[in-house]
């Protein structure tokens, strides 16, 4: 027995040697705690520095008395953790050989009763004694049923999506008693059973909540100064004419017609009463600043529960980079901005053909300087220099994606243009591996493009001129015709007043903690249902890039596109399997739950998880919501990531939640990105208008002409 342990420890460990630590002494079932000497290569001592450090180890494994025949008794003391495989061995060799140093401080007992036990237990030890990252652990049996319930979600809005066609073959009947005005149904005291849900935004998070809401249930109103949603991983593409911005967009009004539309946009969320203040009129949901013309009208509009998903701003303005405005600078946000982007290449195209200028005028013009090394700056670089090569004929040798035109409209300007992509850290997209990283700086430096990594910029000087800091702390002032900001984004000045808001309505109320104090990044805190910290019980909802997941060992999940539509589909079905979104149990669910029941502190922000009273006291209804009485909390499905990176090559890291399956960099990489993007349009319509505009581009090559 004790050779098949040993023998089964050490395949376990050795799976793990690329961590370069180890787990912590394991001992016999005799209990004793063996140390090798200090002197061993094998083993490395490192003392407990704080009584913290123990604390956390101590969290991420519960203690408890080892059962018999059950579990395996390990006793650790904190100090020692194992370097290498070998290390391991020595230790089960010397048996009880070695007694403990006379300084070694009291052994703490844990019992480690599986495969994933133990794996945290390797994290932590080597995250707090090593400073190693921990290695993300892949519970199988946790992902399996994750990809079950998420097959029966798919089933469930199928299923409600087939009703509601049939519905609207009703509603075509009867077109002609349709109300025009979009709050008739809103203000319609005969609908009073069916609650408002009030939704800001028209992006990723609102988008797949509109998708997935049952209108049958509840009155749905969709407030945003844009009337439809934007594909965003494809603007980088419109912003130099691969796609056209009518391919990737849906109106609002088309992505779910029973839901109503109302264009205008949020001015002040009245937290406490449940009200926001609208602007009336077309404008830019990104924009801070719209002014209120005389024509637009500002109404107020009540709710019962509202969904805030009104993501983030490009980053315009920072203490720490002077010049940075959207005078001087591009963004690539919106479709407004992959129009405008387009529109000034041309302009400079147009002016470097102009007579009487030199050549060092004409390189500055058709200067390129994209600022930020994540997706958007990547994938911009990517498809500008696609562009540039397409209508300037250069360098379409090794381009799998050029087009060979017979004269480039531009084929006098090729020597002459230049990208450079400014990133501050050593690397480019940090999200990925570090083999699809280098794949990225080796293809965009074979595109032509001058990938200055290490370099912060210092300071804008109006549009043309940008001085940055190189790797050697010298200064460097570069001349262009263009400069892109794709590095970072900000809150809202909306999402500052709800947090705002928030903090005066717990104060009031006399919390101890208030809802600022735990914002990150200026996101709103909410629980792991998405309800907002510091609102009234299940009236605010958040999701998407403007909100933040809160709580004890949680942190905030990355601001993608994934994270956000999952959010939206998620808080949706919530709703529409009737959960009490307050987690407050009636006397009769109390008594169904035998006191299980969780009751809400008066001194937390935190709310019971949500709560279904009909399954909780009919077992009958429980199929409904697949017998989860209480709601489980959100759980994010990373399938990886993807980038185009020029040249007909992209990146793409494959993965099941946080299990990698597989990289693919170049031109298969390629054709994943292609084929993702578009199975991953929002409709049939957007796909095959995606599809004509790849053909007509490989066939005609892009379109010059500015209009």
């Amino acid at each position: 027995m004790t050779k098949y342990r040993t023998i089964s420890l050490l395949l376990l460990l050795v799976s793990y040697q690329h961590t370069s630590a180890f787990a912590p002494s394991l001992i016999k079932s005799s209990s004793l705690t063996r140390t090798l000497p200090s002197s061993s290569g094998s083993i490395a001592r490192a003392q407990r520095t704080s009584e913290q450090e123990t604390e956390a180890k101590q969290n991420f494994i519960k203690e408890k008395e080892p059962v018999p025949h059950e579990t395996e008794k390990i006793t650790h003391d904190p100090s020692l953790i194992f370097e290498n495989t070998n290390g391991i061995k020595a230790f089960l060799d010397t048996g009880d050989k070695v007694p403990p140093p006379e300084d070694t401080e009291v052994a703490v007992s844990y019992s480690i009763d599986n495969e994933l036990a133990l794996k945290e237990f390797i994290n932590i030890i080597n995250e707090k004694d090593r400073g190693i990252p921990p290695e993300p652990i892949f519970d199988l049996g946790a992902m399996i049923e994750q990809l079950a319930g998420k097959a029966f979600d798919t089933l469930e809005d199928a299923n409600l999506m087939f009703k509601r066609q049939m519905a609207e073959f009703e509603t075509l009947k009867n077109q002609d008693d349709l109300n025009a005005d979009a709050l008739s149904e809103w203000n319609d005291p005969k609908l009073s059973h069916k609650p408002k849900v009030l939704v800001v935004g028209s992006g990723w998070a609102s988008h797949a909540f509109i998708k997935c809401i049952d209108t049958e249930k509840y009155r749905v109103l969709v407030v945003s100064p844009t009337n439809y949603f934007v594909f965003t991983p494809m603007l980088a593409s419109t912003s130099v004419g691969t796609t056209e911005a009518r391919s990737i967009v849906e109106s609002t009004r088309d992505s779910n017609p029973t839901v109503k539309y109302l264009e205008g946009k949020v001015l002040d969320v009245d937290v406490e009463n449940k009200s926001m203040k609208v602007k009336l009129g077309q404008g830019r949901i990104t924009e801070d600043d719209d002014p209120i013309h005389e024509d637009h009208e500002v109404i107020d509009i009540p709710y019962d529960v509202a969904v805030y998903s009104a993501g983030v701003g490009p980053l315009s303005a920072s203490k720490r980079t002077e010049g940075l405005c959207k005078e001087n600078v591009h963004f690539l946000k919106t479709v407004e901005d992959a129009k405008g982007l387009l529109s000034t290449v041309i302009t400079l195209l147009e002016k470097a053909s102009q007579p009487g200028l030199t050549d060092e005028e004409r390189r500055k013009l058709l200067t390129f300087v994209v600022v930020g090394g994540g997706p958007t700056g990547v994938e911009y670089c990517g498809e500008l220099t696609d562009f540039l090569n397409d209508v300037t004929g250069k360098d379409t040798k090794n381009n799998r994606s050029a087009v060979k035109r017979t004269v480039a409209p531009f084929a006098s300007l090729g020597k002459y243009t230049s990208v450079k992509l400014i990133q501050g850290s050593p690397d480019l997209l940090p999200m990925f591996d570090k083999d699809m990283r280098d794949s990225a700086k080796a293809a965009l430096v074979r595109e032509g493009v001058d990938v200055k990594t290490d370099t912060k910029v210092n300071r804008i000087e109006g549009k043309n001129k940008i001085i940055v800091t190189n790797p050697d702390d010298k200064e460097d002032v570069i001349d262009c015709g263009i400069i892109v900001w794709a590095a970072g984004t900000m809150p809202l000045k909306l999402t500052g007043k709800v947090i705002e808001k928030l903090d005066e309505l717990t104060v009031k109320k006399g919390y101890k903690v208030t809802p600022g104090s735990l914002s990150q990044g200026g996101r709103i805190p909410v629980d792991q249902w998405q309800r907002v910290l510091g609102a009234p019980a299940g009236s605010l909802l958040a999701i998407g890039d403007a909100s933040a997941t809160v709580g004890e060992n949680l942190s905030p999940l990355p601001q993608t596109a994934q994270v956000a539509a999952q959010q939206g589909a998620y808080i949706a079905r919530l709703l529409n399997r009737g959960y009490d979104l307050t987690g407050s149990p009636t006397f009769e669910t109390s008594q169904s739950l035998d006191g299980d029941a969780d009751v809400t502190a008066k001194d937390s922000l935190f709310l019971p998880p949500p709560i279904n009273h009909k399954a909780a006291v009919d077992e009958s209804a429980r199929w409904q919501v697949r017998g989860m009485v209480k709601a489980k909390p959100f759980q994010f499905l990373n399938l990886g990531q993807l980038a185009y990176i020029g040249g007909g090559e992209a990146l793409s890291q494959v993965q099941l939640g946080n299990k990698k399956l597989f990289n693919q960099a170049g031109s298969v990489g390629f054709l994943l990105w292609k084929s993702v993007y578009v199975v991953k349009q929002v409709s049939t319509k957007t796909r095959l208008l995606v599809l004509f505009d790849w053909f007509k581009t490989k066939v005609f090559g892009r379109d010059v002409t500015r209009m």
